[in-house]
């Protein structure tokens, strides 16, 4: 199961995460994007959501996202944890724009 929601800021951001929470997602189950990588790393850290580590998306994906620009980075991200490729560049449009995206992922194949 899976839920995305776009926030405006940081405080929207915090909302969305407790109604997350409601819904039956843990903090383990909720990964926050955003298109600057520090913001969105700060963000995680405030929030105590899941960092986005390499088990999520294997060691030979995260090497390469080190050579990729931020765009095909998220998009890999977004890739793993299940969207479609119309999903991601949704909502990558949508960071470009300083927008974050919270995504509650429950999934079997997503160690933890």
């Amino acid at each position: 199961m899976k839920h995305i929601q776009v926030a405006e800021n940081q405080e929207e951001a915090v909302c969305v995460i407790r109604s997350f929470s409601k819904n039956g997602f843990t903090n383990k189950d909720i990964y926050l994007l955003a298109y600057d990588k520090e913001w969105a790393q700060n963000l995680t850290e405030a929030t105590r959501t899941k960092k986005y580590r390499t088990a999520e998306q294997g060691i030979f994906e995260t090497a390469v996202n080190m050579l990729l620009s931020r765009e095909d980075e998220l998009f890999s991200k977004m890739a793993s944890l299940g969207l479609s490729n119309q999903e991601a560049n949704q909502y990558i449009e949508e960071m470009k724009r300083g927008h974050i995206v919270v995504i509650g992922a429950q999934s079997q194949h997503i160690p933890y």
